[in-house]
């Protein structure tokens, strides 16, 4: 053990020291040869935080396995206290060093797990990827949907979890579900282009309709969507980073037309591999979701609590389904996803890439059930999500 952590100390005195003698060397005799921190920025923009993880981790194996569960971390002594009060880096989280010049890394530096489901890896702080713009599919083509296997079918003795009793909503629409990035999709329904997987009609879509009508099965009054958010974009000029600006239109004239709106979920489909976005419950194979809040939000805390709640419903009846409860503030990207509209508010990661479209379908069933207990317990103790909704 005294072996590693000197050699830690060593790789990062050595790396302390390089950056002094280079600094020392481009402030001298006003030099005109200046790398400015944009420059920087571009250069490492092109290499993977993960891979500079995974690189540093030959010498410091913790980077590779530490998950950011709390962010009111506390250091555990006096000179670990003075040290991140002189320098800003936060011992123990190398992320808060190479931050702010390598942006794949202050990604992670600005999330953290509220509720770290099973198997949550630093990985899972992820870069969007958007659509590719040059990307053209014939959607009369063929594309095989994936088929049931036998993992997705369940026994015919297996009782499927439900609440006791059906809630009802009455005639009330309380739900409204859409999409924001609308296209995203799958391995197994397309083909992709660069680091796209999109699809203009096999896509996350369809996992938010199956969603909308389950919930109204459950009896609680739900609509979706039908916009195509990117294709508005494209037609106004406009860049795939407006994508929730465009949205946010959507969810305004819906909540102008409805004011009984209580809920809205934004269904996005992840980039992580498959052994972590999957879950096999009961026989029957599941696309995990991911529950993210964003930060930028005043009162993110209630959308927080919410997440929390269907999370810890989601383990009790379908264990491992849920990957848990993440938070992202201003430097991860938009960090408000459009949920200052609404404590009851949401982004669900449903699945990734990997993951089958039945799969997905077979989620948003599960996520259906877990709402309407949800909502019947509400309904008892008079509690709908923490309060109002916000003025809009």
């Amino acid at each position: 053990m005294a072996t590693l952590i000197q050699r830690q100390f060593v790789v990062l005195s050595f790396i302390t020291a390089i950056l002094f003698v280079l600094t020392g060397v481009l402030s001298l005799g006003g030099s005109r040869f200046i790398i400015a921190s944009s420059t920087i920025q571009q250069a490492a923009a092109h290499v993977s935080s993960l891979a500079i993880l995974n690189w540093m981790g030959r010498e410091i194996p913790i980077l590779t396995d530490t998950v950011q569960v709390n962010s009111d971390r506390r250091t555990n002594s006096v000179s670990g206290f003075l040290f991140q009060l002189a320098t800003s880096i936060q011992p123990g989280d190398l992320r808060s060093l190479l931050g702010r010049e390598l942006p794949g890394m202050m990604t992670t530096e600005d999330a953290r797990y509220v509720v770290a489901g099973k198997g949550a890896t630093l990985a899972d702080f992820y870069v969007e990827y958007p659509p590719h713009p040059k990307q053209v599919i014939d959607a009369s083509q063929s594309i095989p949907v994936s088929q049931p296997t036998d993992q997705d079918t369940p026994d015919q003795t297996e009782e499927k979890p439900a609440p006791i009793a059906k809630p009802s909503t009455g005639d009330k629409k309380i739900v409204f579900v859409y999409n924001s990035h609308n296209r995203e999709s799958w391995y197994s329904e397309t083909k992709p282009v660069g680091s796209s997987v999109d699809h203009p009609t096999k896509n996350i879509s369809l996992v938010s309709k199956r969603l909308a009508e389950a919930l109204n099965e459950n009896g609680i009054g739900a609509d979706v969507s039908t916009e195509d958010i990117y294709q508005q974009l494209l037609n106004n000029n406009q860049n795939f980073a407006l994508s929730y600006a465009q949205s946010l239109k959507v969810l305004k004239a819906a909540t102008e037309k409805n004011r009984e709106l209580h809920y809205f979920f934004d269904l996005h489909r992840d980039t992580a591999p498959r052994d972590r976005t999957t879950a096999t419950i009961k026989g029957k194979s599941y696309a995990r979701v991911m529950f993210v809040i964003g930060k930028m939000n005043k009162n993110h805390e209630k959308n927080e609590a919410f997440a929390t709640e269907l999370h810890k419903l989601m383990e009790k009846m379908y264990p491992d389904l849920s990957r848990g409860v993440m938070e992202k503030g201003a430097k991860t990207g938009h960090a408000e996803y459009n949920q200052s509209i609404s404590p009851g508010s949401l982004l669900m990661e449903i699945g990734g890439t990997e993951n089958t479209l039945q799969e997905s379908l077979n989620t948003a069933e599960a996520l259906a059930d877990v709402f309407a207990a949800y909502y019947l317990q509400a309904e008892k103790v008079g509690k709908p999500v923490a309060e109002e909704p916000a003025k809009r």
